[in-house]
């Protein structure tokens, strides 16, 4: 009896004293991370803390192993596992730029330009041009030019200047108190108008008026609606020259110089009364055939003068 209760003693003790079956501890911490993103002008951000999950711990059962009895030992003991770190919170601050506004938009408004200062000396001013010379009317020279550039300024053509040789050449022809053409003095190549009026009154004092009146009232205004042919290298050559002859040498565009001479001749020379004897020479002569087309251009339109 005593030796079944031993034995019965022993195999319990041997039951107690079997093995233990290992037991591993897992530990998972996890650990969460808040980003917070301010933007710049607005309120600082309160950080916040987010609890971690409680720490599972998941016991792993190791596979069973076959061993010998041992010996009973005493039972080990287990330390508490050490707490968990608390968990740690991590603000990440980022700035962010704001984008501008839009703007309205302006047009531009061009800035004025400043003058940029010159370190060299400015220039002399130019002289002024000359004044234009315009012909004193008052004197007989100026009078006939004018009169002869009224008329050709209407056709388009430049005006004449005096020319004190052509002028004596002039004269000398008149002197002779003979109507007729008289080209060969300084060896010729001038054209040439002639014009005389005659009264059998008091006519001293009318020189300029009838010299004038030879220009306007007899070579332009009796034969400028005699040419009809604007345009043309040539008039027909059945046309009379003495129609049209006069009024195409004042207005000749290619002449450039006139000169001309009024002298008083008795009665029964130039005309059977007292008479006015104008005489005009031009450089370079018109009348030149197979150039009328280029030298006798059609009028504007001016106002018809008189004398």
């Amino acid at each position: 009896m005593k030796a079944s209760l031993f034995l019965a003693s022993t195999g319990a003790l041997l039951a107690m004293a079997g093995p233990l079956q290992k037991r591993v501890m897992e530990t998972e911490v996890v650990v969460e991370v808040v980003t917070v993103t301010v933007t710049a002008g607005s309120q600082p951000t309160v950080p916040v803390f987010v609890d971690s999950p409680a720490i599972k711990e998941n016991p792993v059962q190791a596979p069973p192993t076959s061993r010998r009895a041992r010996p009973q030992r005493p039972r080990p003991s287990y330390a508490a596992p050490a707490p968990a770190p608390e968990p740690s919170v991590i603000i990440v601050t980022t700035r962010i730029q704001p984008a501008p506004a839009p703007q309205p938009t302006v047009e531009p408004q061009p800035e004025p330009v400043q003058p940029k200062p010159s370190s060299s000396a400015a220039p002399a001013p130019s002289p002024a041009p000359p004044a234009e010379n315009k012909p004193d009317t008052s004197s007989y020279e100026g009078m006939m030019v004018e009169q002869h550039n009224i008329h050709r300024r209407n056709h388009s053509a430049p005006d004449l200047v005096w020319d004190s040789t052509l002028a004596q050449y002039a004269a000398n022809t008149a002197n002779g108190c003979v109507f007729a053409h008289d080209m060969n003095q300084g060896g010729g190549g001038y054209g040439q108008n002639l014009a005389s009026w005659g009264s059998s009154g008091d006519i001293g004092s009318l020189k300029d008026k009838t010299a004038a009146g030879g220009v306007t009232n007899q070579w332009y205004n009796s034969e400028v609606e005699n040419w009809q042919f604007y345009g043309a290298a040539n008039p027909p050559a059945s046309s009379d020259l003495h129609l049209w002859g006069h009024f195409t040498q004042v207005v000749w565009k290619g002449s450039q110089k006139v000169g001309c001479a009024t002298v008083q001749c008795p009665a029964g020379t130039v005309l059977g009364l007292n008479s006015w004897y104008t005489v005009c020479n031009y450089e370079p002569a018109g009348n030149f055939g197979g150039q009328y087309g280029d030298n006798v251009l059609r009028p504007q339109g001016a106002a018809i003068a008189t004398v």
